[in-house]
């Protein structure tokens, strides 16, 4: 047993045992109490630039592999890898995003037959005020390759509804959450596992965020309770988020972002059609600021774009002159090009 395990462990056995039995059947009984859920998360990797991290956590949910974890820029790029407990590096594949829960459902791209360890979501039970958790996840980029992921020790201090976000982001869960006595948002954590100290899973580590009304970081984990049905759906491929198409926002037709930035984007074949540029007309203000076909858009300032409806409802929200920040994958690298709102 290494040494940061080993420290784990004796922290975990002043507390309380975590019991293999809350977990999926591919996990065995262990003499080491912290084992089974470290087992049970994964470290992603993806593209990073400037404060956005190039990893992050996902927790595995079924024997055939698939990982819940949050929805952020690492889901977007298209070069996201995940690595299991035992140092092996999967690609993968989006199951299914919903932005109204702030989740996203991957799956292990692996062998016919592959069975991984995993929490069973029919296992997971709402925790209590004042209860003992512990939270899993590749937090600052600790674990690389086989290495357990970190674990923090800490207590439910609240179930409460928040206002948060970062930046013009804002969270847009708006059930209760668990809010943590201990710092568990951290770099990377976002997509990790919460337990309480008898290993019962219990909730999601949510992402960096400040609360709205003081600016202060908040630390929390979204139910897994809430979340069950809703994994269900996804896996199922069925659509979970509110479409309601009185409440959309104006979004730009591609004939005005021809006319006004000069580009064209991918034709819109599914619901969710990736936002890569098609053509960028010489001369323009998109060809001004070097965007180019084929780029990948997947942020406009602070928010994520996961499609072209995304982008057209996002620019335009811009006023005329503000200058914006996008970012765009290009080969394999994410780039910042900075453009002012005609």
């Amino acid at each position: 047993m290494n040494y940061q395990r080993r420290v784990i462990l004796m922290c975990a056995l002043a507390v309380g045992l975590l019991a293999p039995s809350a977990f999926g059947s591919v996990i065995q009984a262990t003499d080491d109490p912290i084992g089974p859920p470290q087992d049970a998360v994964v470290k992603l990797f993806g593209a990073g630039l400037g404060n956005l991290d190039s990893y992050g956590s996902g927790t595995l949910i079924s024997a055939e592999g698939h990982v819940l974890t949050i929805w952020n820029h690492l889901i977007n790029t298209g070069y996201l890898t995940a690595v299991t407990a035992d140092g092996t590096r999967y690609e993968v594949d989006v199951v299914g995003t919903s932005r109204d829960f702030d989740i996203a459902i991957l799956r292990l791209k692996a062998e016919e037959g592959t069975q991984f360890p995993h929490i069973s979501l029919d296992n997971s039970t709402d925790a209590s005020i004042g209860q003992t958790v512990y939270a899993f996840s590749n937090m600052f980029h600790v674990a690389t390759g086989a290495e357990p992921v970190s674990v923090v020790h800490g207590v439910i201090a609240q179930r409460v509804s928040i206002e948060a976000g970062l930046g013009r982001w804002s969270l847009p869960y708006r059930d209760p959450v668990y809010l943590i006595d201990a710092v568990i948002n951290n770099s990377g954590a976002g997509g990790g596992l919460l337990t309480t100290s008898s290993g019962v899973p219990v909730g999601l580590i949510g992402r960096e965020i400040q609360l709205r009304a003081t600016g202060t970081w908040v630390n929390y984990a979204i139910p897994l309770t809430e979340l069950a049905p809703v994994v269900n759906q996804l896996i199922a491929g069925e659509s979970v988020d509110n479409t309601d198409s009185a409440t959309e926002p104006v979004s730009l037709s591609d004939r005005e972002l021809t006319a006004r930035f000069g580009i064209t984007l991918l034709p819109v074949v599914v619901e969710r059609t990736p936002c890569y540029i098609d053509t960028v007309i010489p001369g323009s203000l998109a060809d001004e600021v070097d965007l180019r076909a084929g780029d990948l858009i997947v942020l406009l300032e602070d928010d994520v774009v996961q499609s072209v409806a995304d982008f057209r409802r996002l620019i335009a929200s811009r006023r005329p002159g503000q200058p914006v920040d996008i970012v765009v994958q290009r080969d394999q690298q994410l780039v910042t090009v900075r453009l002012r709102i005609p």
